[in-house]
């Protein structure tokens, strides 16, 4: 009895526990904290790493592996460890409350608290700040030097003193006074200059030394840390620009050019700092031509290398501001951008009202007028990427105005770059794809051949620029181009197993598996098909190996290498690494391979998610850093060997987690109307009763069900539902995957058939779902085939549509304004999956349009739309609103001002998040109807009114 009466009071104890936990508000968001901008120095003994809250003051941690210490510094942001992991540079923000006072009290940006620089010294666990940070500069290699820019303080003037003998000064000032009046008239006085720039410290923090310069306007400092680059206004009465170098080994400061006209733009130095480059102008127009000058050695002299007379390029053009200039990696060859001799703007002869505004729209355009003018810039800005060889003393064009882009390999280094021109297929991309010439050139001798003819997919030079390798979706194979005897070879095309998307459901050519991998010297090149890694001969004579032996296939895993050496472009280890991820189970985790073949080993394999944006070697150390975590469970860092031994986590982002009522989530399955087996994610409050019954939103995109493991920080979203706040305040939430292989014309039916009976297999499986209290959540894509949904179902008492089209007869023929393209190839070819024109698949374009069945309509729908949406256009949402007005039909938009598809500011992502879920508590848990809702907000109010009050 007493046993029994032990178990009765544990009980009692932990349904209080469940009781006494906190649901989440839209208050808790900005406290919420996330983890990021992690890194380990190349030794493996420094690790750092961000944990900041949505608003408000952050931290950032140092964790010293050898002494077990973890310093926390307030404030602290992008961090960089030096090369010999001996101090840790960082910016310190200011307090987020004085910054958020002064915006209030709206004080200029420039009277506004300064960023602080912090140098963390390991070996003392010493913190050094310096006030008034402009820019931080710390080189990548081997140094304990860096450099950095503040803002001098302006000294404030002195009050004067009151003085007793006043009087008699005054009597010797006025005698003084008039002998300075005659020597005035005989000298005209000359008035000061106002120099510009901050004070330049370049700065040892382990030898406490430094040198300082004041106004310096731009710098940059040597990758290894050798020489900063920088320029300088210096002057009494006459201003005169500067650019000075100063090595720091010989601590000597050489000025490399001076003049009052001077100007001067795009730094540059060698990764040894022994070589430099910048561009320099000595006119006094208004709109500057530049050379680039060049200084190839410490004893060298500084030379105009390329001005508008060089033969070596287009005649009368020169380097240009608005391209890049910099060195290869071997410091051997400088690239830069060319472009024509800018002309000066001419005197504008007529005012604003004579002058006539037009775009001209021409059927036989390239592009559209909107992608036109989006990219008019970039145009008017362009330049074409030349590389100077500096052994051979020549030039090189990689770009020219008939082929225009290009991509250059390993850091520069390399013999050959890929160029490409997509001018002859540039109206295909409003309603095909995307296709182009694929060229191979020869960046030391100008040499270009065709490679490839109106292609679009993944290509890729190999490291030792041996071969190149491409997917080619006309028979969904690899194949291999040899460079030397222009040689092509099949790699997969014998292959039994497909190396194409196999989920690919939208009428269009169909990708590959992702990236590749070479080993050194091109011997090898492993390419992925669904779930395993080949190694493939690419000149076609040795037979294919599968890399992981079948074993990914036969247990639903699919296996990607991870690059763990970020030096070389090859793979150097014997040991490869592998990601791992069961596409049934949804266990993830990590394996090992040798490099000739064979049965990954299990490194660490589980029901959790690994962020590997987040993953990371030390460079010179057998250590790596990276997260696990799962929906109840922050993705926090942790650090181990490569073998994942010794793992030890480092970060506690969010510990007040433990005083929230969080929730759960499983993996659920069914079968859909079309016979597909589909799979789902089912969210429950962590303090579910099974006796009990549940609200439930319908969550859905395209496929959702491999997040199950993904964490959900609470926050304002930016379009959807937040699903851990939405579990805390008592919804269960159903996440449906969706196919459309056999349903290319219907996508809406092919919705249907996935969510309907999805949460028809959800009633039957958990008794405790509310049948009559079930709502529909989505956007964009999901949007429209919400308002779809509403058109066939009254199954669900209410629905929030973010984005939705409404008539794809009238988007069909649309721009989407953030690209500035056609909508055609939307409909056609990719998401939308009508597989037709408007004219050949008419039936397709009005039986899949909402708006023309919306008398059927009786769900209440809340709709956001917004009117600067690039995706989306705005009518769409306003058609569909019309339409449900007209007829009468409860129906609300929330349009945000100014905001594009997905929201962007933070007050209305809070905004949109207070209002959704105020409109699915009215309708599904029976509360109080919101003013908004009620009566409206109106436009005379919208700034002061937010109508948030519930109507009693």
């Amino acid at each position: 009895m007493k046993k029994l009466s032990l178990i009765v009071l544990i009980c009692t104890i932990c349904v209080g526990a469940f009781a006494q936990k906190k649901v989440l508000t839209h208050k808790d968001y900005d406290h919420w904290k996330s983890m990021r901008y992690n890194q380990i120095s190349k030794d493996g003994n420094l690790i750092t790493y961000e944990i900041n809250p949505q608003r408000g003051d952050g931290n950032l941690f140092i964790v010293n592996s050898k002494s077990g210490k973890t310093e926390k510094i307030n404030r602290a942001r992008r961090a960089y460890i030096s090369s010999h992991a001996d101090y840790v540079a960082f910016t310190i923000k200011p307090h987020y409350d004085t910054i958020r006072k002064k915006k209030l009290a709206k004080v200029k940006k420039s009277k506004m608290p300064k960023d602080t620089l912090g140098v963390w010294i390991v070996k003392d666990s010493k913190l050094l700040k310096f006030g008034n940070l402009k820019k931080l500069k710390v080189p990548a290699d081997a140094s304990s030097w860096f450099a950095y820019t503040y803002t001098k303080k302006k000294e404030k003037k002195k009050k004067p003193v009151k003085d007793s003998l006043a009087a008699d000064k005054k009597a010797v000032k006025d005698t003084v006074a008039k002998v300075e009046k005659k020597a005035k008239k005989a000298k005209k006085k000359k008035k000061s200059v106002k120099l510009k720039g901050d004070n330049l410290v370049i700065f040892n923090p382990i030898l406490d030394k430094k040198f300082e310069y004041e106004h310096v306007t731009d710098f940059t400092i040597s990758r290894n840390g050798s020489n900063v680059l920088f320029t300088q206004e210096t002057g009494d009465t006459l201003k005169i620009n500067n650019i000075l170098s100063f090595d720091i080994q010989s601590e000597k400061l050489v000025t490399l050019s001076s003049g009052k006209h001077h100007n001067f733009k795009k730094l540059a130095l060698s990764r040894k700092g022994d070589r430099l480059a910048f561009l320099q102008s000595t006119d006094s127009l208004k709109i500057h031509t530049y050379n680039l000058m060049f200084k190839e050695s410490a004893k060298a002299k500084t030379r105009i290398l390329v001005d508008t007379l060089t033969k070596d390029i287009y005649k009368d053009w020169t380097a240009s501001k608005n391209g890049y200039v910099y060195f290869s990696e071997n410091g051997e060859r400088l690239f830069f951008g060319i472009a024509p001799k800018p002309e000066q703007k001419k005197k504008d002869t007529l005012t604003k009202d004579e002058k006539y505004h037009l775009d001209v729209w021409n059927w036989k355009d390239t592009y559209l007028q909107p992608r036109q003018k989006l990219k008019a810039k970039k145009e008017l800005t362009r330049t074409y990427e030349t590389v100077y060889n500096i052994k051979k003393k020549d030039f090189v064009q990689i770009e020219t105005t008939e082929i225009k882009d290009s991509r250059t390999f390993d850091h520069g280094n390399s013999v050959y770059a890929l160029t490409y021109n997509n001018e002859p297929y540039g109206r295909l991309i409003d309603s095909d794809d995307s296709y182009y010439d694929v060229y191979l050139k020869n960046t030391y001798t100008g040499k270009q051949e065709l490679v490839l003819s109106k292609f679009g997919s993944s290509i890729e030079l190999s490291p030792a620029q041996k071969y190149i390798a491409y997917f080619q979706p006309k028979d969904s194979s690899w194949y291999s181009y040899n460079v030397k005897t222009k040689k092509i070879v099949a790699l997969t095309k014998a292959i039994p197993v497909k190396f194409f998307n196999e989920q690919m459901d939208m009428p269009m050519a169909v990708g590959s598996y992702g990236s590749i991998s070479w080993t050194k010297n091109d011997k090898y090149v492993l390419i992925n098909d669904k779930f395993d890694v080949w190694k493939i001969d690419p000149s076609g004579k040795k037979k294919a190996i599968n890399l992981t032996n079948g074993f990914g296939r036969k247990n639903n895993i699919q296996f990607r290498r991870i690059q763990l050496d970020s030096k070389h472009d090859y793979i150097t280890e014997n040991e490869l690494m592998l990601t791992a991820f069961n596409d049934k189970n949804k266990k993830a985790g990590y394996f090992s391979v040798n490099v000739k073949g064979g049965t990954p080993k299990q490194l660490l394999f589980t029901d959790a998610a690994f962020s590997y944006r987040a993953f990371e070697k030390a460079e010179n150390a057998d250590k790596i850093l990276w997260t696990k975590g799962t929906f109840t469970q922050y993705p926090e860092l942790h650090v181990s060997d490569l073998s994942f031994n010794n793992i030890k986590k480092l970060s506690n982002t969010n510990p007040q987690q433990k005083d929230y009522n969080w929730g759960t989530v499983e993996l659920v399955n069914w079968t859909s109307g079309d016979g597909d087996e589909l799979q789902g994610l089912m969210y429950k409050p962590e303090n579910y009763d099974p006796n009990k019954k549940y609200p439930m939103l319908v969550y859905f995109y395209e496929r959702s069900s491999n997040g199950l493991h993904s964490h959900h920080v609470p926050q304002p979203n930016w379009s959807i539902i937040n699903r851990s706040y939405c579990v805390s305040n008592g919804y269960m939430i159903f996440v449906p995957d969706i196919t459309y292989k056999n349903k290319v014309g219907f996508p809406g039916e092919a919705a249907y058939s996935a969510i309907v009976t999805g949460t028809l297999a959800m009633l039957d499986k958990y008794k405790s779902i509310d049948k009559d209290n079930l709502a529909l959540q989505g956007q964009s894509w999901g949007g429209y085939q919400i308002a779809y949904l509403v058109t066939r179902t009254n199954l669900y008492k209410c629905a929030m549509a973010g984005a939705p089209v409404s008539n794809m007869t009238s988007a069909y023929g649309g721009i989407r304004w953030a690209s500035g393209m056609s909508r055609q190839f939307q409909y056609e070819h990719t998401q939308s999956r009508l597989g037709g024109t408007l004219w050949n698949s008419t039936i397709e374009y009005i039986e899949n349009s909402p708006v023309f069945y919306a008398p059927k309509i009786k769900t209440p729908l809340l709709i956001m739309h917004n009117d600067n949406d690039g995706a989306v256009p705005w009518y769409q949402g306003i058609e569909l609103f019309m339409a449900m007005r007209r007829l009468n039909k409860p129906c609300w938009m929330l349009t945000y001002n100014g905001e594009s598809h997905n929201l962007r500011r933070r007050a209305n992502r809070k905004d949109l998040s207070i209002r959704t879920m105020q409109f699915f508590d009215y309708y599904l848990k029976g509360d109080n109807e919101p003013v908004w809702m009620n009566s409206g907000v109106p436009a005379y109010k919208k700034n002061t009114m937010t109508g948030y009050d519930l109507v009693k």
